[in-house]
């Protein structure tokens, strides 16, 4: 089945359901709050009644996207409430904040010990990691998740409003450094084109992206570049920040949480001079989450991400790891908690 058999059939589900939940990733970013905003309006228009779920979300930077306030932190009570899972932008299980919980229910369904079940829809432009739902619509080389979202409305005849145009416009814009990234497509750049066209507003995402940045970000900027290691002979860039550093840079906590910053960072030193691949580390938690970017297309960093259990793009990959980062003679160690 074509993928835009798929995407027909994707709202015929849609259509039929009753009660929606819809999950995006841990940490989420522009693009992944963007397409649960989207199909939020797409389901509200049909009456359904909706639970967005994205793990770890943090409002204040992201409170521009329509419908963002929408969307919660808290996980839902019981899947099994709902007729339809549609989820957005994960790349894998892992990252939904709900793994344990969908893979028991597959189970059981497996087993006979469950009869009915949600239906699982994947709208994601990552690369695979794994198959899971019944209904996946995965397109690596689209820029953005809301650009699959696009396509959707498209070919189902859908309207665009103002708010759905400016939802696909935050996605593309996020997903591809505002048109310097290697996946800013022409057809992305169309698509953008016709959502201003819809009543997008370039300026106001342009200053809440890229004009509206705190003291505090400017201070973590600055110590990750104090941090910044080069290896002139594999072109390898990278740098990290402890969770103490972070904890002294940003008292409030806001900004810890918000991933858009550490991912303009990873993207602005993958674009120094003699740089092939470049590495951003950060303890949050238990954990140390990594960031992959390179602006050549002869490295694949998410071959390199999948290594440690991560994906993403040929570009641009993550990963998260347990435990807690110790500086070493020649860079940073990950050490098990």
């Amino acid at each position: 089945m074509n993928y835009l058999k798929k995407l027909q059939q994707a709202y015929h589900k849609l259509q039929q359901a009753k009660k929606v939940l819809i999950i995006s990733h841990t940490s989420p970013d522009a693009d992944a709050l963007s397409s649960l905003g989207a199909i939020l309006e797409i389901s509200h228009d049909l009456g359904l009644e909706t639970y967005a779920y994205a793990d770890q979300k943090v409002s204040s930077p992201h409170s521009f996207i329509p419908h963002e306030e929408l969307i919660t932190n808290e996980p839902p009570v019981n899947l099994l409430d709902f007729d339809l899972i549609f989820i957005l932008d994960c790349g894998s299980l892992s990252r939904t904040g709900l793994e344990a919980r969908i893979r028991t229910m597959l189970k059981a369904t497996q087993e006979g010990r469950t009869l009915q079940r949600p239906y699982l829809i994947e709208f994601d432009h990552h690369q695979a990691q794994e198959t899971y739902a019944d209904l996946e619509i995965r397109l690596a080389d689209k820029a953005s998740t809301t650009e699959i979202i696009y396509y959707f409305l498209k070919t189902n005849n859908l309207a665009i409003t103002k708010s759905l145009a400016n939802c696909i416009l935050i996605g593309l814009l996020s997903d591809t450094g505002h048109f310097l990234h290697a996946n800013s497509s022409q057809k992305a750049i169309a698509i953008s084109s016709e959502m201003l066209l819809r009543g997008a507003s370039l300026p106001k995402i342009v200053n809440y992206t890229i004009r509206n940045k705190s003291f505090s970000a400017l201070k973590v900027w600055g110590q990750a570049l104090e941090n910044m290691q080069f290896n002139a002979q594999t072109g390898l860039i990278s740098s990290a920040l402890q969770a103490e550093e972070l904890k002294k840079l940003l008292p409030s906590g806001e900004e810890v949480l918000n991933p858009d910053l550490f991912g303009e960072i990873v993207s602005f030193l993958s674009t120094l001079e003699g740089v092939k691949v470049a590495l951003f580390l950060r303890e949050e938690g238990q954990r140390v989450k990594g960031s992959l970017r390179s602006t050549s297309k002869k490295y694949d960093v998410a071959k390199i991400a999948q290594n440690w259990g991560g994906g993403g793009h040929q570009q641009a990959a993550g990963f998260s790891l347990p435990g807690h980062l110790v500086r070493i003679k020649n860079g940073w160690k990950i050490v098990k908690t």
